[in-house]
């Protein structure tokens, strides 16, 4: 019968680490046998588990959460403010804010240290999670109203008259150089036959007075 067992080739520096890891001297191949036999079986049993890892379907992120005004907390959230450059850290959980076990205010938070007289908005630095940068608590609030002002913006409401500017009058003319063009203006908006009867009036009174005169002399 041939035999099962086959020499397989191991490098050094392989060799070395597991004896380093397991305290036995890498030549010493009756001790180090157990080890390596251990690191095959491992192997093979590791697929079928990152198989198991990757069915499980994902959890569903918590709606839990602290709601301050405009901008809402989601549990895990850390905040941290300072006092005599020493921060301390409260953390999110559910629906609370903890500091250490007390359930606290933002405000209540921001001034556990000091007069009491700091606005928690300029005070507090958050870190939501999943995120490594902090960022200032009214930076959050700022960004938070200008998207619902654009949420709103966008909507128009229903029935609503459009608005239509009135025509303001033109201005009267300010120069001089004005004047003839709105007196020629004028004299256009009245009819031919005005005009005449006015001239052959004026004609008529001159010459009477022209006669009159001839005759008195």
């Amino acid at each position: 019968m041939p035999d099962p067992t086959m020499p397989v080739f191991i490098p050094f520096k392989t060799l070395e680490a597991l004896g380093e890891l397991t305290g036995n001297w890498w030549s010493n191949t009756l001790a180090m046998e157990p080890f390596i036999l251990e690191a095959i079986e491992n192997y093979i049993k590791a697929p079928p588990a990152r198989q198991q890892q990757q069915q499980q379907p994902p959890a569903a992120p918590s709606e839990a959460g602290y709601q301050w005004k405009q901008v809402f907390l989601p549990e895990g959230t850390t905040l941290r403010a300072c006092f005599g450059k020493q921060p301390y850290y409260a953390t999110v959980e559910g629906a609370q804010i903890k500091y250490g076990e007390h359930a606290v205010s933002p405000s209540c938070f921001a001034n556990l240290y000091g007069s009491g007289n700091r606005n928690a908005w300029k005070a507090v630095w958050l870190r939501l999670p999943g995120s490594d940068e902090w960022l200032l608590a009214d930076v959050c609030r700022s960004a938070r109203k200008a998207a619902i002002a654009r949420l709103l913006g966008d909507a128009v409401p229903a029935g609503r008259p459009a608005q239509v500017k009135e025509k303001l009058p033109e201005k009267l003319p300010q120069t001089r150089e004005d004047t003839p063009q709105l007196h020629n203006q004028h004299a256009a908006s009245f009819p031919r036959s005005a005009l005449t009867t006015k001239k052959n009036k004026g004609s008529q009174r001159s010459s009477g007075r022209g006669r009159r005169r001839k005759r008195r002399q």
